[in-house]
């Protein structure tokens, strides 16, 4: 039996995330990952005392010791009936269960209600609890949402009273802030957002020159609005992020300040913060500065419509602008691309019918509008990270940048696997290259197996993530990138407009907000659109659908339906009865006897077999 030391601990605050949970010793800086098998029942948010377990071959394991003390004892739950008695689901594969002991307000089960405490008993698996109050039935098509928003606690954290004074206050920074800025409300100007977009962070005028053109990507200036420190900023690095969702936006900005005086509104004076790029007639850089201006937007386009004007299938007084910009943007993407990764992928809607209590599931593909707006924003925060590299050279003030490292030396090798699996290629010998991915997915380019091929690639990327160090941007191709271009809805832009200005000081511990803000926004959009699809999935319950094999493992087939995109799992014992074996590069699982085979890429016909909304778990089954 293999030794363990105890080789430190540390008390730290612990940040629940799938199974196990995150924490870091203050310390040190070090940050670990606790499986769920070493949770020893705390939850998301508790403070806990921390031990390190060091093996034989140093290897080290965290595991929590001691729950030091309870985050919170009023929680949103789920109501779920385990044999005869009432439980309470916070999230999925929670680690302490609680049992509801007082149900004061006659809740059933599949209800959303607040619940508190009365003993957590911490010798034991199980808590006890009350429940306090409604929040919705189960039949109740919102219902989802306001689990997923009380989980989050979104409604809590939005909550910023201001007075008719405050807001006296803020109107008048835009009267004041306009006499030493540079004045383009006279230079034509348009925003395209999405269709419901309430707060518009961003817009684009570009002019022909005769050595090429003068683009300008004018950023809402919030950082004349929320200074360091005050309320409001302390309020948004808590929050980090907006959080979309068809029912509601909850903003990380008070309501007069993101959908009115920073957002960028047709018609209607605005401070911004400009960049303006001046491009050749291939559209190389040539020269580029930052500076603050006052802007008007002359209109707002939604996607729809200004991807109608590229078509010619409306008129506009913009269609020249918009011309202009589409052929930028083309030769930027196509110049970008010679480096980056060209991953396609689409989103997934759900849209309420609330006369049937049902959600409608539809999938949005990218058009050109869509085109534009990435292309100028990504271009312009490549820049944002180079001005900041240059002020760090002559200030040494940290920056921070948006990073997104090379896959490990396991998922390249599965990528390898992948594309040797799906095009003619005996054996990928060279490094895995941006080149051979995207060659690759190139022989693709007119079929649907592109999309299952881009999903099966996206899931062995690591995760992007804010840094004062700059390492790069592995799938945009950037030697240097950062977020600048949405300051009204993520608080990393708002202090890359400080860096700028030079006005930030406290960069380390606001990125670790920044860096929690989006794993939170990302969890609750990924709870949001789960319990849709598994929704959705339930009623087609008998259908035969599509499905994908996108991991293999001795026990069962991970499994992803092609319509919602929810991934689910065959279970072997389901498969017609043999005795199956993995193969040794683990993309195949293959019958002894029937000589059956299941490679990941196959497309499965498939049927709801199972579904559990609790733990958000679905299996299948093939048909």
């Amino acid at each position: 039996m293999k030794k363990t030391a105890l080789a430190s601990s540390f008390i730290s605050d612990i940040n629940i995330i799938d199974r196990g949970g995150f924490v870091t010793n203050k310390n040190t800086g070090d940050k670990h990952y606790i499986s769920h098998v070493y949770l020893k029942s705390a939850l998301d948010g508790d403070t806990v005392k921390v031990g390190i377990i060091e093996s034989q071959q140093n290897q080290k394991k965290a595991k929590v010791e001691k729950i030091i003390s309870r985050n919170k004892n009023v929680f949103t739950a789920k109501i779920f009936a385990k044999k005869d008695h009432l439980k309470a689901s916070l999230y999925p594969f929670q680690s302490k269960s609680i049992s509801i002991k007082q149900n004061n307000i006659n809740a059933s089960a599949g209800d959303i209600v607040k619940i508190k405490i009365l003993d957590w008993r911490e010798n034991h698996k199980t808590a006890y609890a009350k429940t306090t109050s409604l929040i919705s039935s189960e039949n109740n098509i919102d219902s989802d949402f306001l689990f997923v928003s009380g989980r989050y606690e979104l409604n809590d954290s939005s909550k910023i009273n201001l007075n008719d004074k405050d807001k006296t206050h803020y109107k008048s920074i835009l009267k004041e802030h306009q006499k030493d800025r540079v004045d383009l409300s006279d230079l034509d100007t348009i925003t395209i957002d999405p269709d419901n977009a309430g707060d518009f962070d961003d817009a684009l005028s570009v002019i022909k020159k005769e050595y090429g053109y003068d683009l300008f990507v004018h950023i809402a200036d919030v950082s004349a609005y929320v200074k360091e420190g005050d309320s409001i900023d302390n309020s948004a690095r808590k929050k980090a992020n907006s959080f979309y969702f068809p029912e509601k936006v909850f903003h990380m900005l008070p309501k007069i300040l993101s959908t009115d005086l920073c957002s960028l509104k047709p018609n209607k004076k605005r401070l911004a913060m400009t960049l303006k790029i001046e491009l050749d007639s291939n559209c190389s850089i040539v020269e580029y500065s930052f500076f603050e201006s006052i802007i008007t937007s002359n209109k707002r386009f939604s996607y729809s419509e200004a991807s109608n004007v590229l078509k010619k299938l409306n008129t506009s007084p913009f269609s020249d602008l918009l011309n202009i910009l589409n052929k930028v943007a083309s030769e930027l993407k196509n110049e970008r691309l010679k480096n980056a990764l060209s991953i396609d992928h689409h989103e997934i809607v759900y849209s309420p019918n609330r006369s049937k209590k049902i959600n409608s599931l539809s999938k949005k593909e990218k058009e050109d509008s869509h085109k534009i707006v990435e292309e100028c924003m990504l271009i312009a925060n490549k820049i944002a990270a180079k001005q900041i590299i240059k002020i760090n050279k002559e200030s040494r003030q940290l920056g921070l940048f948006r990073n997104h490292d090379l896959p490990t030396l396991q998922n390249e090798n599965y990528i390898k696997h992948i594309i040797e699996k799906f095009s003619s290629e005996k054996k990928v010998s060279n490094k895995l290259s941006v080149k051979l991915i995207n060659d690759f997915l190139r022989k693709f380019d007119n079929s649907s197996s592109r999309n299952i091929l881009s999903l099966l690639l996206i899931r062995k990327m690591k995760k992007a993530f804010y840094s004062s160090k700059n390492i790069g941007h592995y799938g945009l191709g950037f030697k240097e990138y950062t977020h600048f271009t949405s300051p009204i809805r993520r608080y990393s832009d708002l202090l890359v407009h400080r860096i700028l200005k030079k006005q930030n000081n406290n960069i380390s511990e606001s990125i670790d907000f920044c860096n929690l803000g989006e794993v939170k926004a990302k969890l609750a959009n990924r709870d949001y659109l789960r319990l849709k699809g598994l929704r959705w999935l339930k009623s087609q319950t008998n259908k035969t659908l599509e499905g994908i094999i996108v991991n293999i493992k001795p026990s069962h087939l991970l499994i992803c339906e092609t319509g919602t995109e929810i991934t689910g799992y065959i279970d072997v014992k389901k498969l017609p009865r043999d005795l199956y074996v993995l193969s040794s590069n683990k993309l195949t699982l293959m019958g002894k006897y029937s000589k059956n085979s299941y490679g990941i890429g196959e497309i499965l016909n498939i049927k709801v077999s199972e579904i559990d909304i609790i733990n958000l778990n679905i299996a299948f089954e093939i048909k």
